[in-house]
C-alpha cells in the first residue's frame, strides 16, 4: 500500500511519525522525501480526482467509484475541448466514430476510448480550468 502525504501541518507530520514508528525496521518499506510539486495543473489534477471521489460518494450520476466517474467525466467535459483545440485529436475522434457508430457494444467501445485516448494531461493551465469549471457545474 502506497501512501502519499502532503506535510503542510503538525498533525500530518505527527501522523507520518507515527507511521513510521509503527513500521517494522525490516527493509520492506522504503520512505521517500520529496518536494511537492505546486504548479497550477498539478493542483488542478488534484481538484479533478477530489470531485470525482465527490461525486462518486454522492451518487450524483451513474457510477460509484472514482475511476469510473473520471473516465465519464473525460468523455463529457475534456473531450470537447480536445476536440476544438487539437486537429489530431479531432481526427483520430472522428475516425474512431466512424468506426464505431453502428456497432451494438458502441457505449462500451466509447469507454475505452475515453479511458484509452482522453487525458487531462493533454490539457494546458486554462483548458483544464475550463474542464474543472464544467465538472463543477455538473
Amino acid at each position: 500500500m502506497a501512501v502519499e502525504i502532503i506535510l503542510d501541518s503538525k498533525q500530518r507530520q505527527t501522523y507520518c511519525l507515527t507511521l513510521i514508528n509503527q513500521t517494522k525496521i525490516d527493509g520492506s518499506k522504503t520512505l521517500v522525501l520529496k518536494n511537492t510539486d505546486k504548479s497550477p495543473t498539478v493542483r488542478q489534477q488534484r481538484l479533478w480526482f477530489l470531485w470525482c471521489s465527490e461525486i462518486a460518494v454522492s451518487g450524483l450520476g451513474q457510477d460509484d467509484d472514482k475511476n469510473s466517474v473520471h473516465i465519464r467525466a473525460k468523455w463529457q467535459f475534456v473531450r470537447p475541448i480536445l476536440r476544438r483545440d487539437s486537429d489530431m485529436f479531432r481526427q483520430i475522434y472522428d475516425g474512431f466514430m466512424d468506426t464505431v457508430k453502428h456497432l451494438p457494444d458502441r457505449a462500451e467501445k466509447c469507454q475505452e476510448f475515453a479511458r484509452d485516448w482522453i487525458s487531462t494531461k493533454k490539457l494546458n493551465r486554462l483548458q483544464k480550468a475550463e474542464s474543472l469549471r464544467e465538472l463543477q457545474l455538473f
